[in-house]
């Protein structure tokens, strides 16, 4: 069975000591792609750097709603040469396009580190990134449904959202009636070690019924631990263990389970399967 992580912070401070054995242990658990979201222009840079160096590792860029307080016109402009000059080094030395999306953009009305509507206006500017380098998005929100929902049919109304598909909900957490409405724009729903909590209800009712062709699964690592191991940080190699809560709620086999969860991935982000 081969995985594919969407969703796993590795250029973070916390894998500086091991992150090799931390990929070695993602390959012997079949997890054989990982996507490394950035959060800063920096961020970025440092994920682009190591996927650069390291086969198994592709990117997403861009600035999280945390700290979108600090998002200015030179931040656009260097995020956006970012991802043309690693897929242009990327290309010179054989591969294939190592930035495959924007993200993680979005809103957090949780924490509010950003003014709610600065987070908006630089949601929206990422947005237009997207669209003007033929990217789908990944998406983080939290507490602010109604505001992503609203943008996003903004974005569809003035023509944004044309990559096919548009992108994907990071760590889905919201309601069942909310994710038929972002299915309904194309967008994937990604899920996450939560889905294996006692208290996931919520989101196992949106596990059954979404399309089995709109569903990726993340780690985040190295947050939200799947049970049982809650209280450790998070790696890719427990991927499978999200994996497998999905095969159950499908009711499908895992190695079906894990082929069709690779396929969305890979379609989600434009990768050709090898």
């Amino acid at each position: 069975m081969k995985w594919f992580d969407t969703h796993a912070h590795l250029q973070d401070e916390p894998f500086d000591q091991d992150r090799q054995e931390v990929m070695t242990r993602a390959e012997a658990a079949g997890v054989g792609l990982v996507l490394l979201p950035g959060s800063t222009l920096a961020d970025s840079r440092r994920a682009c750097q190591l996927a650069l160096e390291d086969s198994r590792l592709i990117v997403a860029a861009g600035v999280h709603p945390h700290e979108a307080k600090d998002y200015t016109d030179e931040t656009h402009s260097q995020l956006r040469e970012l991802v043309l000059e690693t897929n242009a080094q990327a290309a010179a030395r054989g591969r294939k396009p190592i930035v495959v999306a924007i993200g993680e953009i979005g809103l957090d009305y949780h924490y509010d580190h950003s003014p709610r509507d600065v987070q908006r206006q630089v949601y929206y500017r990422q947005l237009t990134l997207a669209h003007e380098l033929g990217l789908p998005v990944i998406i983080h929100e939290r507490e602010s449904a109604q505001d992503n929902y609203d943008l996003l049919s903004q974005a569809k109304t003035e023509g944004l959202l044309t990559s096919d598909p548009p992108g994907v909900i990071h760590c889905y957490s919201g309601s069942l009636e909310s994710s038929r409405l972002l299915l309904k724009l194309g967008f994937y729903l990604g899920f996450d070690g939560p889905v294996t909590y006692k208290n996931a209800r919520r989101a196992l009712e949106v596990v059954r019924e979404c399309p089995h062709d709109h569903l990726v699964i993340e780690t985040d690592s190295p947050y939200l631990t799947p049970v049982p191991l809650r209280g450790k940080r998070n790696e890719p190699a427990n991927l499978p263990l999200i994996g497998a809560k999905i095969a159950e709620l499908w009711g499908l086999s895992l190695e079906d389970t894990a082929r069709i969860l690779t396929e969305n991935g890979l379609r989600l982000f434009g990768i050709d399967a090898d």
